[in-house]
């Protein structure tokens, strides 16, 4: 007996898509197979594309066609592959064998299970090593002087992809060498892996992308005994080819080449140079008019270089911001139309160095590249033990998919939980990350940063306290793996192995930036407000060292400003002439009276000698006992006084001193700090009223005038009949604006309302005067203290003046005494009496020409320490000036407006390119990013290349896919840390059939920047496209995910 057998394989019907396309090929296929008259039909696996995903009613309808067309020509032999159900899940049932017992066609068999059956043509049997029934496999044996063929689905080693990718298959040929013919599945290429040629690949039965060459179909052996038989190939026709042509520099002549194949075909663009948006829009409806296109995609192959930045003419990588000499460049190149001294470059460069430096001592982790390899965790939400995926083992876009509640966004969570102790859901303690049922949960994942593998462990444990309120503790290992040896990188407190982490990794606001389109915000770029979006822009491009360095010389120069308001403006080289002059002029005046002083002091010198000489010179006249006794009168009087004013002194500081102890009793009690915080709040809130106010008014004027406008519409007789009549144009505009505009008028004046309201809460509590009064007994203690101190030390010197007196009074008491004993009875000579006058009246104007030399010392003193003073100031008010005028250029250099504003508007150009690069592929729009240099705002544009409009305006489909696009090409040029996993979680709702075609293409071509796209989705036609699928289960009452990469599919 012999066998003629079709050997088909890997036909990947969608849940909804190209079922009219698969139709009519195997229409056609069915006829080839009526003329080959095969006595049996095997089909070797992955049968569905989806595994058990989107099992749509349309699929079983054409499943139940294709499986009953083929009975009706042979009997027909099935084997699962790897797409056609869960293998690591072997519990659920797979995606054919509910169809197929519906069926109940007694011409179609299915082998589930690895064994030998009969083929049902007496000597030949089938071994089939079923990839569900794994475990079996060493039970399959060949059945003795009969012919045994092989049937498996997998990866054999040596084997090839399409594009000559060598297989790191499952099993070797040798594996098969007790079999006579080996017939294969799961590779799409048609290839036999002997020189016999019994061991053969039929590949792919219809072109699945454009990886595969086109041309494909099934083999037909004919196999007359073990030694006698052929296998041929046959072509199942395709009229949906996938084609890739080359862009030849213009429209026509890349439609000349698309000439040469059939229309309806699948066109690829591939360009090594950017193309225009108006010539992919022609060349589109070109192809899609001429040549019937079912799609016309982009393969962008050149490349642009994103780590180097420009700035008004200036080039670094971008790894230069965190060094000063860049950073000097940039300001030399931005104050170039500067006229400023060598001095004041210096300053200024010497301020930029030192600023980086200190900033950069303490910087983030910049330009890292790092992988997720392996994913473990326990109890995280709902939940158990042992889930496990292994992103080593995965590959392009893998499919997270299941009802709504069993998990899935879960596992972005745990991975943010394992890595930066967060989730993506906000806030959240970790107490509400725990298992509610369990006590504890953990999370190990193995990373790899530059070719170095680390590991991080987090645990966190419900405790109680003894108030019976639960928290929880959290725990955190690293290591790092040399050699499959752990070493140690742990510190001894938690914080501080959190920073050696985040030095490696970065922040977990980083990650989001980069790597996770968390559920709800996909859209979060377009929906930020046109300033914000700015701000997030400069995060992704670094530029925040710029913020960094503002905010660092601020708080340095806010001192510099201080001491420059208490030094006085004023003209000091005309202030310190004039004190001059002064000091000269009262220096010559001092001269004069030195010259007159010193004439009386010889003349009185004179008159002393004589009177010394005197032979009468120790006579004592009835004058000189008076005026002594006047002397001691004087000096009874002087303490007198001194003592009354003693008594009062320190009556007054007793007094004085009670006073500062009642204030410093206040002062302790005095809640200043709190007032003050309130006062700030109450400021700050005021300021906010004002704009408010402003904002409201702005508004409402707005308003009134779209009101006046409409009003125009009643006063035309043409009413909305012609919307775009130039005259009532804007008024039909403002119609349509009415009500957008009336919320958000009433919106801000409600805002008003709570603002004012919050603010005369605070006005009622006077704070201002509160804190007034305050600073007012403050003023009051200051005072005190001052005067306490001048009457102390009036006190003390009234208290030794005292002492003076009483010895002064005992000794000219005791001289007088001895006066009267030696007073002269006789008249005293009228010479000693006129020598004595003349004497005292010299005395006299030599002590008020001494004060008045005295007092012209002191004032020249003054003048001298005016001087002095004045040029101080004028030196400190000078550096103060140079030092602030430093401060400010690098305030403004750095200031968003400034060096930062030159790069986003240079480096725009580059991200709209890689917009560009990614959205071209897919859709037939780019979008654009723009940023005013006069503004803090960015606008982003839908340009169709013919028409523009801002985002705002675009359809839910054109958001969601600009925001995907610009997403990556932001992480494309940022320098933020960012891994190879992109996580998606939902996002794709508002797409309908067509459109998520463009999707998933736009999901596919991002595999050039992505190891692992992982897709969290209800949407049925984008189950269709994903590589692997990582199927939850339930355990009990708690999810579980078990993914080893064992289901990963084709390697093609």
């Amino acid at each position: 007996m012999s066998l003629k057998c079709i050997h088909i394989s890997d036909i990947h019907f969608r849940g909804l898509s190209r079922h009219d396309e698969y139709r009519r090929s195997f229409e056609k296929f069915f006829e080839i197979a009526k003329d080959l008259d095969p006595d049996v039909i095997y089909v070797g696996g992955d049968i569905v594309h989806s595994k058990t995903q989107g099992i749509s009613p349309e699929l079983i309808d054409i499943l139940n066609w294709w499986f009953t067309s083929l009975a009706d020509i042979a009997p027909t032999h099935v084997i699962l592959g790897n797409h056609d159900g869960l293998i690591l899940n072997k519990h659920r049932q797979d995606a054919i064998s509910p169809i197929l017992s519906a069926l109940n066609n007694p011409n179609i068999h299915l082998y589930k299970n690895s064994g030998t059956y009969p083929i049902g043509i007496p000597g030949f049997n089938w071994s089939v090593f079923s990839c569900f029934d794994e475990e079996n496999w060493p039970n399959v044996k060949p059945t003795p002087n009969e012919i045994n063929i092989a049937l498996f689905h997998g990866g054999v080693r040596g084997s090839k992809t399409d594009i000559n990718w060598n297989i790191e298959g499952e099993v070797d040929v040798d594996f098969f060498k007790n079999y006579d013919f080996t017939m294969l599945g799961d590779i799409h290429k048609v290839q036999y892996l002997d020189d016999d040629k019994r061991v053969a690949y039929c590949g792919s039965s219809i072109q699945q992308n454009y990886g595969e060459t086109p041309g494909k179909g099934f083999l037909f052996w004919e196999i007359e005994d073990k030694d006698n038989f052929t296998s041929t190939f046959y072509e199942i026709p395709h009229d949906q080819p996938f084609v890739t042509i080359d862009w030849s520099e213009d429209v026509q002549s890349t439609l000349d080449f698309a000439e040469t194949y059939p229309d309806g075909s699948r066109f690829r663009i591939r360009t090594n140079s950017p193309i225009s948006q108006p010539e992919i829009k022609q060349l589109h409806s070109a192809l899609k008019e001429f040549k019937d296109a079912t799609e016309v995609v982009y393969k962008n192959e050149y490349d642009s270089d994103v780590t180097i930045i420009k700035s008004n003419g200036t080039s670094f990588f971008k790894d230069d911001l965190r060094d000063s000499k860049t950073h000097c460049k940039l300001m030399r190149e931005y104050y170039s139309d500067l006229d400023l001294t060598d001095d004041e470059w210096d300053k200024l460069e010497e301020l930029t160095t030192t600023t980086v430096n200190q900033l950069a001592h303490n910087d983030a982790a910049r330009n890292i590249k790092w992988s997720i390899r392996r994913l473990e965790f326990d109890n995280i939400f709902s939940y158990g033990k042992g889930n496990v995926i292994d992103f080593e083992n995965l590959g392009g876009i893998t499919g997270l998919f299941g009802p709504n509640r069993i998990g899935k966004s879960s596992i972005p969570g745990a991975i943010m939980y394992g890595l930066f102790n967060t989730t993506d859901r906000g806030s959240i303690k970790n107490l509400h990350i725990i298992n509610s049922r369990k006590g504890f949960c953990k999370a190990g994942i193995d990373i790899a940063i530059s070719g170095k593998n680390f590991r991080v462990e987090r645990q966190s444990v419900k405790h109680e306290t003894r108030a019976g309120k639960l928290h929880a503790v959290t725990h955190l290992n690293l290591h790092k793996i040399d050699d499959g040896l752990a070493i140690d990188m742990t510190e001894e407190q938690r914080r501080e192995t959190e920073k050696v982490l985040r030095s490696l990794i970065g922040t977990s606001d980083d990650f989001l930036l980069t790597s996770l389109a968390s559920q709800g915000e996909m859209n979060a770029f377009i929906k930020h407000k046109a300033t914000q979006r700015k701000s997030i822009l400069t995060n992704f491009l670094d530029l925040n060292i710029f913020e960094n360095m503002l905010d660092l010389v601020k708080d340095e120069s806010a001192t510099v400003k201080a001491l420059l308001k208490s030094v006085p403006n004023i003209e000091y080289e005309t202030k310190i002439l004039e004190a001059q002059i002064e000091h000269d002029a009262k220096a010559k005046d001092r001269d004069l009276v030195d010259a007159e002083l010193t004439k009386l002091r010889k003349k009185l010198q004179g008159l002393k000698i004589s009177l010394a000489t005197h032979k009468d010179k120790d006579i004592v006249t009835p004058d000189d006992v008076t005026i002594q006794q006047k002397k001691i009168d004087a000096a009874n009087n002087e303490l007198l006084q001194a003592r009354s004013r003693i008594s009062a002194l320190n009556d007054e500081i007793t007094i004085l001193n009670e006073k500062l102890v009642k204030i410093e009793n206040i002062r302790n009690v005095f809640p200043i700090d709190d007032l003050k915080e309130r006062l700030a709040a109450q400021l700050g809130l005021e300021r906010s009223l004002i704009q408010l106010r402003h904002d409201h008014e702005r508004e409402k004027t707005l308003l009134k005038t779209q009101k006046n406008s409409i009003k125009r519409l009643e006063e035309v007789p043409c009413g909305d009949s012609f919307p775009t009549c130039k005259f009532i144009k804007e008024s039909h505009k403002n119609k349509k604006l009415l009500t957008g505009q009336l919320e958000k008028t009433g919106e801000i004046l409600s805002q008003v309302k709570v603002a004012q309201k919050a603010l005369d809460v605070l006005l009622l509590e006077d704070l201002s005067t509160k804190i007034q009064k305050y600073d007012d007994v403050l003023k009051q203690e200051s005072e005190l203290k001052v005067t306490v101190s001048s009457k102390t030390v009036e006190l003390h010197g009234l208290q030794s003046r005292e002492a003076s007196l009483d010895s002064e009074i005992d000794k000219d008491t005791n001289i007088l005494n001895d006066m009267k004993l030696r007073v002269s009875s006789a008249n005293v000579s009228a010479e000693i009496t006129k020598i004595k006058g003349e004497i005292v009246s010299l005395t006299d104007d030599i002590t008020t020409t001494d004060a008045k030399r005295m007092s012209l010392s002191e004032l020249i003193g003054r003048l001298s320490n005016e001087i002095i003073k004045l040029k101080t100031d004028r030196d400190k008010y000078t550096e103060l000036l140079a030092s602030w005028k430093t401060y400010e250029l690098f305030m403004n250099a750095v200031s968003k407006k400034g060096i930062p504003l030159q790069i986003i508007t240079s480096q725009l150009p580059a991200i709209n390119a890689e917009i560009s690069k990614i959205l071209q592929d897919v859709v037939g729009f780019t979008v654009e990013l723009e940023a005013e240099s006069t503004s803090n705002a960015m606008d982003i544009y839908i340009n169709y290349g013919d028409s523009r409009r801002i985002i705002e305006c675009g359809s839910g489909m054109e958001k969601m896919m600009a925001s995907l696009a610009i997403r990556v090409a932001l992480i494309n040029v940022s320098s933020l840390p960012k891994t190879d996993l992109l996580v998606i979680d939902e996002g794709f709702g508002a797409l309908d059939d067509m459109n998520v075609e463009s999707c998933n293409r736009l999901l596919k071509s991002l595999k050039r920047w992505f190891k692992n796209i992982l897709v969290i989705s209800h949407v049925d036609g984008v189950k269709d496209i994903v590589d692997n699928t990582i199927e939850i289960s339930s355990n009990g009452k708690n999810a579980q995910v078990i993914c080893n990469g064992l289901e990963k599919t084709d390697t093609e």
